[in-house]
Order: structure tokens, then sequence, then C-alpha cells
């Protein structure tokens, strides 16, 4: 990745790896969705999301510094009716300081599977169906003190999962209320294999993990903001990475805060 501003505007530009086909894929560059400081009454940007439409998908890169490390995770969603389910992957990037152009990676060679923007495309996981049952349950926060949000649950709706939150308020609770949640498969928990590959061989083995379990994104919008939540399953743990967003003209910088949760 590398961010760059360009007339005002801060634009992302995004090269991703497909060892498959011994390439690398330049996605281009966009225009950022936001940037986000790492706090309500802050200007120190720490986080960023940004879209990129690949034609077969679409992948949404939800960024946030992390002890110096840039942690990305991508979203993506097919859009080709291939029946590939939608995946989160997650990558950690640290800063490269001032490239030239000779930094770059080299341009991507000629392919005829324009369905593939990256090696993880092709995982053969991708072929299964999301399995929601181990986010149904009522979640509570690890910090019994949170000024942020206390409580969430995840229930089926007409075979539609749904995020419900409960937030704390200086008069008691306040209910969000409940909206859907888009899921996607995390491969990010096994890494496809990808770890344990020989040098040049295939490495889309589909290892499960012991109390690994799926991803999901949702959004709510309360008219003057509008909050963006992703959260994966892990080891117990439903962690929640949010993006807030507002949208009147109080001046406000939009803001990034992470909640933990257990059963």
């Amino acid at each position: 990745m590398e961010l760059v501003e360009r007339d005002g505007q801060v634009r992302a530009h995004a090269w991703a790896t497909d060892p498959h086909a011994g390439v690398i894929r330049d996605w281009g560059e966009v225009p950022l969705d936001g940037l986000y400081a790492d706090g309500p009454t802050s200007n120190n940007v720490c986080g960023y999301r940004a879209t990129f439409d690949l034609g077969h998908a679409r992948t949404q890169i939800q960024a946030n510094m992390l002890h110096s490390v840039m942690v990305c995770a991508a979203f993506t969603t097919f859009t080709d009716g291939s029946g590939r389910v939608n995946y989160l992957s997650r990558e950690f990037l640290h800063r490269r300081g001032a490239q030239s152009t000779d930094d770059l990676p080299p341009p991507s060679a000629s392919d005829d599977d324009p369905a593939c923007a990256r090696g993880d495309d092709r995982l053969p996981m991708l072929a299964a169906p999301i399995v929601p049952d181990r986010l149904l349950t009522r979640w509570r926060n690890t910090d019994a003190a949170t000024k942020g949000i206390p409580e969430v649950s995840i229930s089926l709706r007409d075979g539609q999962p749904c995020l419900r939150v409960t937030a704390a308020g200086p008069d008691g609770p306040i209910d969000w209320g409940e909206v859907p949640i888009t899921l996607y498969t995390d491969i990010s928990v096994t890494g496809g294999g990808r770890s344990a590959a020989e040098p040049g061989a295939p490495h889309y083995a589909d290892i499960r993990a012991t109390d690994g379990g799926p991803a999901f994104f949702a959004s709510f919008d309360h008219g003057f903001m509008r909050v963006h939540v992703q959260a994966r399953f892990n080891i117990g743990i439903l962690p929640f990475v949010i993006f807030n967003e507002f949208l009147d003209d109080s001046g406000r910088a939009d803001y990034f805060q992470r909640e933990v949760f257990v059963r």
C-alpha cells in the first residue's frame, strides 16, 4: 500500500501478490473513503478506509495503526456470480519511508484469468458456506467500565444475521437498534495454509483452526453520524474495530476505536 496526497485529497494505491500466476497485480489508485483520528478529540490520524473495484470482486481496505504497524483488513466481496463466499484477510505493513519508482513492484504479467486479483481468491475454503453459529449470542465488553459499548448481541432474523448494539449513555444504556451484517470467511485465522508451503508450491490448503469463526461488517446510520463496525471471531473473543464518521457540519473529526467482547 502507498498513501499519497494529491490536490488536497488523500489517495491509496495497492499492489497484490498472486503467486499462483507468478505476478504482482496493480490495483491502481483510489480516493480514500475516510480518514480517522485516534479519538473523538484528537487530530492524530491513525486509520483509513479505501474501496477497490476489481471487476470480478470489490475489496474494501479498513486499516489502522497498531504499535507502529499498519493493520490492513481486506474485506472482499465477489461480484462475478461465481458463488465464492466473501472473505476477510489481514496483512501487517510497516513504513518503508521515501521510495523511488525503482522501489515499486514490477508490472503485472499477462494472465488469462481476470477473475483472480490475488492468490487468496483461489482458496478452496471460499467454496464452503459461512456458518454464523459461533456469533449468535449476547456479548459483553471485557472492560466493565467502558464508556463506549458495554454489550452487543447477534441473532438470526428470517435467516439473516443481525447485530444489535447497546451503547453507554450519560443517562443509561442507549439501544442503537438492529442492522443486518455481512458475513466473511476469515482466512487470516489459518493463513490459508500459506505459512506451511514450500517455496513455489501451490499453498492454498484448507487448514481448520480449533476456535476460528466468521468475520462480519455492519454499519449503523444515526443521522448525524455513521458507525462502521468490523469484527472477527478469534480464540473465543470478538474484537470490534469501529470507524465513526460524522455526517453533520459540527466540524468534529471522524475517529477510530476498538472494543473487545466475550460471551
